[in-house]
């Protein structure tokens, strides 16, 4: 309810009967700059992995690209025969049991034990091993006395000063407007911009989706010009369902009713009305949605509302939803990435910079 209202009042015009609340969230952001900096000063390095560890992560609240991110970087460095470990405290599940395992294994399990962006990713990377604590410090910690991986990517893991890192990779929206810059909960930053600095390497996410990426550049530099920059555009090559994958052009003529519980809502309806002939229409839940028997029911009926052709959503919304019948058509949209410089510059950084060795290929 809250996140709802919270967006809405983001998004509202200048002149709105949303401004006076809109206010109130400033005066409340003038407090949490303090409480941010008084959480820095008490949070001290208390685990160090013998395996190199990265962290993965960003200063704003919502997606910032993380996910197909980590997902890129752990592909590749699979296919070099490393052997790639990654830690997350499984964001929104039920359970507080700790599992190390396989992603293949993972699968095995419901998206409530070990969260929708864990079992996302494990569809994506069954080779990858897993470890997943509501403390990602311990579970970083656990993963790496199991000597089984050659490289730890900590999930979103900017914030966790107890953990320490040897590499750290902060993703930025490079479509996120200005005006939305600005300390939580009056903008989306979780953390003032001066924290950049601590960042090793940039990668601007959305980038054809940004207004002036330039001058976005240019400003983050001034709080860290010695990070790396990399550049990445994400693109839909495939759409995936229940039984039946399809080129991203089978779409071009058909009519789509969307739905998602993501960050960045508005960058993936944008992405989406490209793609389609029509977006009949656009149903945004909240971040890490649970998707009740009647909240799908809603979804289908409204569809046949519109008459969509087909029923459009994410990956991380479709390992939640398992065999509902929606009466249509139904997929979930592939994301690749395409970086620039490009993805050999960025391993063979990587394996420069963690010094990196193949001990379990």
């Amino acid at each position: 309810m809250f996140e709802k209202l919270w967006k809405k009042i983001l998004r509202r015009e200048r002149l709105s009967y949303l401004s006076l609340l809109a206010f109130i969230l400033w005066l409340v952001s003038l407090l949490y700059r303090p409480l941010v900096k008084l959480y820095w000063h008490f949070q001290k390095v208390e685990i160090k992995t013998s395996t190199p560890l990265i962290s993965m992560g960003n200063i704003t609240v919502g997606g910032t690209g993380k996910t197909p991110i980590v997902c890129f970087i752990s592909q590749f460095l699979l296919k070099e025969n490393y052997q790639v470990g990654i830690v997350s405290s499984g964001y929104g599940r039920k359970s507080t049991e700790h599992y190390i395992l396989p992603g293949y294994k993972m699968l095995q399990l419901d998206s409530a034990e070990i969260g929708d962006e864990v079992k996302h990713l494990a569809e994506i990377l069954p080779n990858a091993i897993f470890s997943v604590h509501q403390i990602k410090a311990e579970a970083a910690r656990l993963l790496d006395e199991t000597n089984e991986v050659d490289l730890i990517i900590v999930y979103d893991g900017f914030q966790h000063r107890k953990l320490h890192r040897d590499l750290n990779i902060v993703t930025i929206d490079a479509s996120l407007k200005k005006k939305d810059l600005k300390l939580f909960p009056y903008g989306i930053l979780r953390e003032p911009e001066t924290r950049l600095s601590e960042a090793d390497l940039f990668i601007f996410t959305r980038t054809e989706f940004a207004k002036d990426l330039p001058h976005l550049v240019k400003e983050i530099s001034i709080h860290n010009s010695e990070a790396k920059q990399y550049f990445a555009r994400f693109s839909a090559t495939e759409i995936i369902g229940r039984n039946q994958t399809f080129p991203v052009k089978y779409l071009e003529d058909k009519s789509v009713f969307l739905f998602a519980g993501i960050g960045n809502f508005k960058a993936l309806k944008k992405q989406v009305a490209h793609l389609c002939a029509d977006l009949d229409f656009a149903l945004e839940f909240s971040d890490h949605q649970e998707y009740t028997k009647e909240l799908l029911e809603t979804v289908k009926l409204t569809a046949e509302k519109y008459d969509s052709d087909l029923i459009l959503t994410t990956g991380k919304d479709a390992v939640k939803i398992d065999d509902f019948d929606f009466g249509r058509e139904y997929y979930y949209l592939n994301q690749t990435i395409d970086l620039d410089p490009g993805e050999e510059k960025l391993i063979e950084f990587l394996q420069q910079e963690l010094k990196l060795k193949k001990e379990h290929s």
